[in-house]
């Protein structure tokens, strides 16, 4: 497949869909009524992506789903127990996806041409109570205190693109190993980074205090604690965050897991954002994962449809997978914003690469995506 041809189907494929937009005065929200007094928000967005993936031995074009973020469906509810005292639950799911697993070079096959649908998955399904001045205690499967401390950032599309810390770009593709002619195992493990994520836990959340609020969370894999900050200074917008997790209850290489990240944003619409984290293992275990990623971004009103924005990161993983490797990768995108129709149109080109410090070689992998997502 030609790369260009690709490209220039893709890029027209964007104009289309932005001049066919139809005019919507906002984003549609659907309330729900029910039997009680408590009320019920339906909400979510539909992610449908072309992906071309070439590994250096195979390549191929994926009708996908979403690549950082994915199609979902997802409810809100919320209530009143007493004056100061409130009741909210969500739950929302990544709904079945055509693709959404397409890969190349799934170890074990050279060309490595995977195209498979997926279930309904539950990423939320949580209880809130949440009182003005003590602060929420949560109860069900939802982020773990820390989950995203390594990620803030202000990019123009960072979640639905790709950030310099996220591997998802790679989707479930391998590296092929050059040296040995076969595809290997590696994937986009050689290139993440280590921030939490969702579990079934109890979380607890302080106010606000001056932008600082404190998260402390247990689940059966251990306990988290977490810490994040915002505030604005003149006309820079500050985010940063940070996390430790204590994972020695459920794992044998990995005790503990750290890492935080900080991300700005000046009115004129230049983005900046940093962040690293690092695994902790026992002794004896000679794997302890280091990541750092950066990134930078402008955003301006180019187009009477909305904000229009381009970033490049960066990231970089030691000891990913083995003991002295590398895993790198780099990513350029343009996001468009149509704030008619709560919609993102989006394109970019990512490069990944990887480094087992042997005398095996393994090719780059190269990913160009467009797509849109639609909010509702």
């Amino acid at each position: 497949m030609n790369i260009k041809t690709v490209l220039k189907t893709s890029v027209a494929a964007a104009a289309l869909v932005a001049i066919g937009a139809p005019a919507v005065v906002s984003q549609a929200e659907a309330g729900i009524n029910n039997g009680n007094k408590n009320s019920l928000v339906m909400s979510g967005q539909i992610v449908r992506n072309l992906i071309y993936q070439d590994n250096g031995d195979s390549h191929q074009l994926f009708h996908a789903d979403g690549v950082n973020t994915r199609s979902r469906v997802r409810w809100i509810v919320s209530g009143q127990m007493t004056e100061s005292v409130g009741i909210g639950g969500l739950v929302e799911m990544n709904f079945p996806s055509s693709n959404a697993t397409g890969s190349l070079g799934t170890a074990g096959s050279n060309n490595g041409e995977v195209n498979t649908d997926t279930a309904f998955a539950i990423r939320h399904s949580r209880i809130d109570f949440k009182h003005k001045a003590a602060g929420t205690l949560s109860i069900g499967q939802s982020s773990v205190a820390g989950d995203g401390a390594t990620t803030q950032s202000f990019l123009p599309g960072a979640a639905i693109g790709s950030s310099g810390g996220n591997p998802e770009i790679m989707r479930a593709s391998t590296f092929f190993n050059d040296t040995t002619k076969a595809v290997s195992a590696i994937g986009s493990s050689a290139i993440g980074n280590f921030d939490p994520s969702r579990e079934d836990r109890i979380r607890y959340d302080t106010p606000s205090f001056g932008g600082l609020k404190l998260s402390v969370s247990h689940q059966d894999s251990g306990a988290s604690v977490g810490a994040n900050y915002s505030g604005k200074f003149g006309g820079v917008q500050v985010a940063a965050a940070a996390f430790y997790r204590n994972t020695a209850a459920s794992s044998t290489t990995v005790d503990s897991t750290m890492g935080g990240s900080i991300a700005a944003k000046h009115d004129s619409g230049i983005s900046a954002e940093f962040g690293y984290s690092k695994e902790d293992a026992p002794t004896g275990v000679l794997i302890e994962g280091k990541n750092w990623h950066a990134g930078v971004g402008y955003s301006a009103n180019l187009t009477n449809l909305g904000s229009t924005g381009f970033v490049f990161a960066y990231g970089h993983t030691d000891d990913g997978v083995a003991n002295g490797d590398t895993g790198k990768s780099w990513t350029v995108s343009v996001n468009q914003k149509v704030s008619s129709v709560g919609a993102d149109i989006y394109a970019g080109y990512a490069r990944a690469s990887y480094d087992d410090s042997t005398a095996n070689s393994y090719d780059d992998f190269s990913t160009i995506f467009a797509g849109t997502r639609l909010n509702f």
